[in-house]
């Protein structure tokens, strides 16, 4: 016959040694977390987007004569789809300029010799992570040159002075929306944080589920072994009364 209160100290201690277990556990995903967001806060430069190291022109610089070409490095080979470089004067038209060619992280498009004036250079180039970049180079050519363009009106242009004063508005507001999604959180970084806490609240959810079961296992064998107890008294009992008279029978018969 099993002693209850044998039974009641397994429950106890199967209950210390599941709750250990669930610490321990606890305390390691809370580890992995930690170390997963130093990982990720340490790779986040690997995922930047490449930039414009150098150009020619300078931005600013003005020159004697027309340069022959636009020349630009990049801090990482760029993708030849996608890549442009468009030149406009003064009046904001195109300059015809040569397709542009990418050699690694060097791309240049040819210019024509019969630049005077201040000029933009406006590139798109798409970096070696699929992301697409652009931004503007100011130049000029000639005595009169500033190096800093400024869009004006056509001659045969009848706009109000109102109009190009919209137009420098609208180009401000692209450069800061620009400016402000380049130096927004990166979507790697986020998502690797995102699935990192997913995978670990899994684990707990996991955790507790298991816990749980084996702290109700002890119970249910408690009962089982009570029932087997009490039918093998009661049959042993039963058996003794049985032999008793039917030895009394003989004696009467004889």
């Amino acid at each position: 016959m099993n002693n209850p209160n044998s039974v009641t100290t397994a429950t106890a201690l199967d209950a210390r040694e599941s709750a250990t277990r669930l610490r321990t556990l606890v305390l390691a995903a809370s580890a992995l977390t930690v170390a997963v967001g130093i990982t990720l806060a340490g790779a986040s430069p690997a995922f930047a987007h490449d930039e414009l190291l150098a150009s020619s022109p300078e931005p600013g610089e003005v020159f004697d004569t027309a340069p022959a070409e636009v020349a630009l490095d990049f801090s990482n080979d760029i993708i030849e789809v996608g890549t442009a470089i468009v030149v406009v004067d003064h009046h904001g038209g195109d300059v015809e300029v040569g397709d542009p060619v990418v050699a690694g992280a060097h791309v240049t498009a040819a210019l024509p010799t019969d630049l005077e004036g201040d000029y933009q250079v406006r590139w798109r180039a798409v970096s070696s992570d699929g992301h697409p970049i652009e931004g503007t180079i100011d130049f000029g050519v000639g005595a009169d040159a500033t190096g800093v363009w400024t869009e004006e009106a056509p001659h045969d242009d009848s706009a109000t002075e109102e109009e190009p004063a919209e137009g420098d508005h609208a180009e401000g507001d692209h450069a800061e929306g620009d400016d402000a999604a380049q130096s927004g959180p990166d979507g790697w970084a986020v998502a690797g944080f995102v699935v990192g806490g997913l995978g670990i609240l899994a684990l707990l959810a996991a955790v507790i589920l298991n816990a749980k079961r084996k702290s109700a296992g002890p119970g249910s064998g408690s009962g089982d072994g009570a029932g087997n107890a009490s039918g093998d008294g009661t049959g042993n009992g039963g058996g003794a009364p049985g032999t008793g008279t039917g030895s009394g029978t003989s004696g009467d018969d004889a």
